[in-house]
């Protein structure tokens, strides 16, 4: 049994999949804990297996990115301007992985008696190779600010080092949100997974490290929910919200996948779901006879403002109080029109033969944007939690960033040092050096508690090798290797 969980701009879903699945919806107000001690009833949170996605609260923050006061550190090292991007300070690790030059604790002191901040940022430009600088820059740091407040960017992975410093600046947002979200399901659940904006799922003791990597994974649990649910390969899954309507885009049975999204007008390290959204769904509020980017509760599910779904049973549809609903005047035909002729256009643009409908809404408009785009159209079951189902049947899925340098003996896995698996002076040819990093990664995530048949594919996504010659000889083999074990739907034995 696998308990997945989506926190969604309006509602909360929960999905319990075993051999059969049942789902859960509560509305927000709920909160977390209210969708968990739902689930209680039903399984033990603490001896099954519990993924979470976060998406909507960390989209909301960084929707407000700059009331969040960050002091982003860069130790960029000697002859490099990169003020635009925090406060310069002293060190550095150069391109080896060795301390060149030490921080100077007196500087970094200095900075916070002079100011205040929410979090702090913390970027060193070979940090991939080596941490240990800007763990000692937050040794000094944790005086002044908790560390759940502090990012530093070696987890973030990557050797772009402007997006780098960008992806921490978000982390240090973020980090907050998510460590007291993660503290109160660990009340419930013990230990659990998240669910990443790629489709995959990690230990929260990850997640709480480069916490960026959740962004945008609502859109990516619909889409594997979507699959799970019909078996379809190729189709684009339109998921009508709450609060908007996404467009995720299946290709050979994975959402689309976009690198190094630009977010508050900079480029990050940030791997997720290519989805494309319209800021319309059931809870969007009419105003003179217009739907409006504005949410709020329904008439038919309690609240004070005629929404979507009013209009829809107004039209003759029967959800939640619809008699509440029905005591409003409106030209419901325009409404629904001004919604499906959106989405239909929307559909167009991306391009498809067929569209999987999820949401709560998908039995009631589903089949008229299909209509309007000229496409054919499925509704699964559970097509209102599809987002919740996805989550629950998602993969580990891990990155892993390995610098492997024979002449110095010494192996950095995402900026942490350890002894060279070779001999010093070795020289191991490519797939040698390509089986330590895949190894590596599998080994760090059973660590983590995944078992074999959790675990994907173990790919390559990037690899340079060459050999160190010095006075003639040759003195060993410098790697980079990026290997990720890829995200996807687990299959069986849940």
């Amino acid at each position: 049994m696998i308990i997945g969980i989506d926190v969604g701009g309006t509602n909360t879903d929960a999905a319990i999949v075993s051999d059969e699945i049942k789902t859960i919806k509560l509305p927000n107000e709920a909160g977390i804990g209210g969708i968990l001690k739902e689930i209680s009833k039903e399984a033990n949170l603490i001896e099954e297996k519990v993924v979470v996605s976060t998406s909507w609260p960390l989209n909301l923050i960084i929707s407000k990115f700059s009331e969040y006061r960050t002091l982003s550190l860069v130790v960029p090292g000697p002859g490099l301007n990169y003020s635009e991007y925090g406060e310069v300070v002293k060190g550095y690790v150069n391109h080896r992985g060795d301390v060149v030059e030490d921080i100077d604790e007196y500087e970094i002191a200095a900075t916070f008696r002079e100011n205040s901040y929410d979090n702090v940022a913390i970027s060193s430009k070979f940090s991939v190779r080596n941490g240990s600088l800007e763990e000692k820059i937050a040794e000094i740091v944790r005086n002044y600010v908790d560390d759940y407040r502090i990012a530093l960017s070696h987890y973030a992975g990557g050797m772009n080092f402007p997006a780098r410093i960008h992806t921490t600046v978000v982390n240090a947002k973020i980090k907050e949100t998510v460590f007291r979200l993660t503290e109160l399901i660990k009340k419930y659940a013990g230990d659990f997974y998240y669910f990443k904006g790629d489709g995959g799922i990690i230990p929260y003791s990850i997640a709480l490290n480069n916490p960026s990597e959740l962004y945008n994974s609502s859109p990516a649990a619909v889409a594997l929910g979507a699959v799970y649910l019909t078996g379809e390969k190729n189709a684009l899954v339109v998921d009508i919200g709450g609060t908007s309507t996404d467009f995720v885009e299946v290709v050979d049975g994975m959402p689309k996948i976009v690198e190094g999204i630009e977010l508050a007008g900079r480029k990050t390290l940030i791997r997720c779901v290519d989805s494309v959204s319209i800021p319309f769904g059931g809870d969007s509020v009419v105003e003179n006879g217009k739907l409006t980017p504005i949410s709020s509760k329904s008439l038919a599910f309690g609240g004070e403002k005629f929404t979507l779904t009013d209009a829809l049973n107004c039209a003759g549809y029967e959800i939640g109080d619809y008699r509440a609903s029905r005591k409003f005047e409106c030209d419901v035909e325009s409404v629904l029109n001004q919604f499906v002729s959106l989405a239909a256009t929307t559909v167009k643009e991306i391009g498809c033969d067929k569209i999987i409908g999820t949401g709560y809404l998908a039995p009631y408009l589903i089949s008229e944007v299909a209509k309007a785009a000229k496409v054919d159209c499925i509704i699964p079951d559970h097509y209102e939690s599809a987002n919740a189902v996805g989550v629950a049947v998602s993969r580990v899925s891990m990155t892993l960033y390995v610098r492997i340098d024979t002449e110095k003996g010494f192996a950095a896995y995402n900026g942490h040092t350890e002894p060279c698996p070779f001999k010093p002076g070795s020289l191991p040819d490519d797939e040698q050096l390509l089986d330590v990093a895949r190894e590596k990664v599998v080994e760090v995530a059973k660590r983590f508690g995944a078992r074999d048949e959790e675990l994907g594919k173990v790919k390559t996504v990037y690899f340079n090798s060459f050999t160190v010659v010095r006075g003639g000889m040759k003195r060993g083999v410098i790697a980079d290797v990026i290997v990720q074990i890829e995200p996807g739907i687990r299959y069986g034995g849940i």
